[in-house]
């Protein structure tokens, strides 16, 4: 009897205890919930600075947006698609971030940022045409991104093909060497820009990618302003 009394209050020490450890602590935790404001960012190379339309942030029906860290890395320098970073974090140390693509881009110019679709399907990629100065230009992908935004987004290789091209009085593309990059590069199985050409009137560009001798690729690239 002793032994089953001694155990009743040992159970009941223990439940005391555990209510105390628990008291005022709850299971819920809220998450921050960030919208973007807005569409994608337009910057014109040179300028200095960028008009964000910022985000709204709500945590627990709660707004928040005062709260929310915003980073970029934007070179205004340089044409390419940067990205603003909006990142907000509730009491428990959970984070919850947004992100919004900026494009620097160059007006009335080939030199310019362009949106890629590759194969009518696959959209929403970047590719960058470089001016070499000597009547040439560089586009940063053959590929029109399809590897690096399509098939490995996010992978620490760079998938990109860089292809050198000039542009014909008819507005066709000739290929001037090789393209380079991880695979496109090899000198026994080149890739090829075939059929294209550059259309003045839009400032588009079209070329159908080749390698291991067959057309794989249907790359559109369109200015992002002209």
């Amino acid at each position: 009897m002793k032994k089953i009394l001694f155990s009743l209050m040992a159970f009941a020490l223990l439940a005391s205890s555990c209510e105390k450890t628990t008291e005022g602590l709850t299971g819920i935790t809220y998450y921050p919930v960030i919208t973007v404001n807005g569409d994608a960012g337009v910057v014109y190379i040179g300028e200095t600075s960028y008009d964000d339309p910022g985000c709204t942030a709500v945590m627990n029906g709660e707004d928040i947006t005062d709260k929310v860290v915003v980073t970029d890395n934007i070179n205004y320098q340089q044409i390419g698609a940067y990205t603003v970073s909006y990142t907000a974090t509730n009491e428990q140390g959970f984070s919850a971030s947004a992100t919004r693509p900026v494009y620097v881009v160059k007006e009335n110019s080939i030199e310019n940022l362009y949106l890629s679709v590759v194969q009518d399907t696959y959209d929403g990629g970047t590719v960058s045409i470089i001016d070499n100065g000597d009547g040439t230009y560089t586009a940063s992908d053959l590929c029109g991104g399809y590897y690096s935004y399509y098939r490995y987004p996010g992978y620490p290789y760079d998938f990109n093909a860089e292809v050198t091209f000039k542009i014909e009085d008819d507005g066709s593309l000739t290929q001037i060497g090789d393209a380079f990059d991880w695979y496109f590069g090899d000198p026994e199985d080149p890739s090829t820009m075939e059929d294209g050409y550059y259309d003045a009137q839009t400032g588009g560009f079209y070329w159908v990618l080749c390698f291991s001798g067959k057309p794989n690729f249907y790359v559109n690239l369109y200015p992002i302003v002209k």
